[in-house]
């Protein structure tokens, strides 16, 4: 009985011993280091991607990791490099580039909440325009901690870009209950059309007796 006791006790400290990985974003704090050192990689199988018709959204990454799952394309196993200025898909074997993404152009990403190496991220494709979701199963680490560390190459590239530039429409949310970030805005540059109609309101059109004195001048 003594030993039955001593088995539930063992067994309630270890339960309760376990943290959760989505609770402890304060252990990788070395991801966020390699991240702005360049020096971020993981081992992952790349699953592909997906046309998705939203820019953001957990249950999109699901249902794009569940066709990428069920497809018949084999998992590629590959390095995932993670730094501030995008993030790169290297096959493990030939060492060819598969994906060579520009984190600026990421608008999402999160973890699969219904398998714990899954990953994913959104992006809008340069060429088409359209909303793309990249899969990924990590080989060592939990779906989450790879979802860290890409926010982590967000907000560094925010950084620097607000560094250069004053004025910058784009701010980015992560959330550590679900390890889930989120960009706000875009980092395309303004046409002189969009300008002048965000400015509209503070134009002032001169009257035809101002306009006259300034053509006489």
């Amino acid at each position: 009985m003594d030993r039955l006791r001593r088995s539930f006790r063992d067994s309630f400290r270890r339960r309760k011993e376990h943290v959760p990985e989505s609770s402890k974003p304060h252990l990788w704090q070395a991801d966020e280091a390699a991240v702005r050192a360049g020096t971020c990689t993981f081992l992952v199988k790349y699953l592909g991607c997906v046309e998705v018709y939203e820019s953001r959204g957990m249950n999109v990454c699901e249902e794009a990791l569940k066709v990428l799952r069920n497809s018949r394309r084999r998992p590629v196993k590959a390095v995932l490099f993670i730094s501030g200025d995008g993030l790169r898909v290297v096959e493990d074997e030939t060492k060819g580039l598969i994906v060579d993404q520009t984190i600026e152009k990421v608008s999402f990403c999160a973890p699969d909440r219904n398998h714990d190496k899954g990953f994913s991220y959104i992006c809008r494709d340069g060429t088409t325009r359209r909303w793309m979701c990249h899969g990924f199963l990590a080989l060592k680490e939990t779906g989450e901690r790879l979802s860290h560390a890409v926010g982590c190459a967000f907000a560094a590239c925010l950084e620097r870009k607000q560094r250069r530039e004053k004025e910058c429409g784009v701010t980015m949310s992560f959330d550590p209950a679900n390890s889930t970030f989120t960009r706000q805005g875009s980092f395309r540059a303004q046409t002189i059309t969009e300008r002048l109609a965000s400015d509209n309101n503070n134009i002032t059109v001169p009257s035809k007796i101002q306009m006259y004195l300034i053509y006489v001048v």
